[in-house]
């Protein structure tokens, strides 16, 4: 019984809250496209040191015993037939190929050097990338939370100037108008408090997806919206551009695709260049006329040889391969021309909106601060007859709208700061 308590107690408990910092080192632990941008770089890695060594020897050993069911035979007159082969021949051996000369070798571990490296940068922009929308799935709880927050308020406000309004409307204070104008403020707000608590578990929700994690799992959130970024972001726009040039992942994607470009036409133009390679052959050879070989039957057949192998026509396959890596450069080049003009503009669209952001938040902080002592004041003046339901109404409802602009200039102003380290690169900060 006692056990059966604390089991009861334990679930009971509320789930651990995490922070930014510890949402982003789960959500890059497991979400799947950052597990499957790690995985393809290391294929690529795999890959490329398998392609640097070129140069190595290629060693093949063999073991085969072949029956022969159609022997030849010579038929000599007087003598009868002679067979002219063993019914079974068993041959092992090991043979070497060395590369001499293999123009695709160095081209092919240059291809394949370019192939990590775009590989890595574009492991590191999906980072990034999973980064951004945990930032934005986090204070997006936030948001929704202070949302909630500021709908229940309202509404337990309403309630209780209804319940004020009833003892002057029994009192004889107030008319009969102005208690049901009362009474329909506090019934308004019902269902903005009902939207918010769903906009709230949806937020959940979505953070649960951005951190890798089931829906059903609810992750507990420790934080504010007013809590600035660890990592110190530029002071002008210039600084902010030499960051972008020097760290941004999208260009470093770019130049890389310009380079696997100028990598696959090498590659293919190598496909004209003559090979030279050294083999050799080193095989056991026997022949019997049962299948018990035993050593004694095999002889030895070593052979040694230096092949010089010039391409002088393979049909269209070496001139279309080559035309289409010469295309393929192209439009390397035009979709890194693209990367970097996309680079550019989130640059300076970024930069305008983070300080739009942080004027937006300086007005509407001011703002929540004047709502808050009318709201105050009209209270105050309500309960002295001064001002009508309506008017202390008002004064709540502007509170309450000052209090949600806040909380979105908070969210745009984080959203915004996310976007310019994210283009600037500087969120590898975040990557422990």
């Amino acid at each position: 019984m006692k056990y059966l308590i604390t089991l009861v107690l334990v679930m009971c408990l509320p789930a651990a809250a995490i922070n930014l910092q510890e949402a982003i080192d789960i959500a890059l632990e497991n979400r799947g496209d950052v597990e499957s941008a790690r995985m393809t770089y290391e294929s690529a890695v795999w890959e490329s040191r398998n392609a640097d060594f070129w140069f190595l020897p290629s060693i093949n050993g063999q073991f085969a015993i072949q029956k022969n069911y159609d022997i030849q035979e010579m038929t000599i007159p007087g003598m009868g037939s002679i067979p002219m082969g063993s019914e079974y021949s068993s041959i092992a051996g090991i043979s070497v190929s060395m590369p001499l000369f293999i123009p695709q070798g160095p081209a092919g571990a240059r291809l394949a050097s370019r192939s990590e490296d775009l590989s890595m940068y574009q492991a590191r922009a999906t980072r990034m990338d999973a980064i951004v929308q945990v930032i934005s799935a986090f204070y997006g709880v936030l948001l929704a939370q202070e949302m909630s927050d500021v709908s229940e308020e309202a509404l337990s406000i309403a309630e209780e100037g209804y319940e004020l309004a009833s003892h002057r409307y029994e009192a004889g204070t107030i008319s009969r108008f102005e208690l049901l104008q009362s009474r329909v403020a506090w019934e308004n707000r019902i269902p903005d408090m009902i939207s918010a608590e769903n906009a709230l578990e949806n937020a959940r929700a979505g953070f649960a997806v951005a951190l890798g994690q089931d829906n059903a799992k609810v992750a507990y959130i420790e934080g504010q919206l007013d809590d600035e970024p660890d990592i110190l972001l530029p002071e002008t726009l210039n600084e902010a551009r030499e960051l972008m040039m020097a760290q941004n992942p999208d260009l470093q994607v770019a130049e890389q695709m310009k380079l696997l470009g100028d990598a696959g036409v090498d590659m293919a133009r190598a496909a004209f260049f003559p090979k030279l390679v050294f083999q050799t052959d080193l095989n056991y050879q026997a022949s019997r006329d049962n299948i018990r070989f035993v050593a004694d039957d095999y002889d030895r057949n070593l052979i040694a040889s230096i092949a010089l192998q010039i391409p002088l026509f393979n049909g269209l396959s070496d001139i279309s391969g080559y035309n289409s890596a010469r295309a393929s450069r192209l439009s390397s080049e035009a979709a890194a021309q693209s990367l970097e003009q996309v680079a550019e503009l989130s640059l300076v669209r970024s930069w305008n909106n983070l300080e739009a952001a942080r004027e937006r938040a300086a007005a509407t902080e001011s703002t929540v601060e004047q709502a808050f002592e009318g709201s105050e004041i009209a209270v105050v003046s309500f309960e002295a007859g001064m001002i009508t339901r309506l008017e202390m109404d008002q004064a709540f409802l502007a509170l309450t709208s000052s209090r949600t602009n806040h909380a979105s200039s908070l969210y745009g102003l984080r959203m915004a700061e996310a976007e310019l380290m994210r283009v600037t690169g500087m969120m590898e900060g975040y990557i422990r």
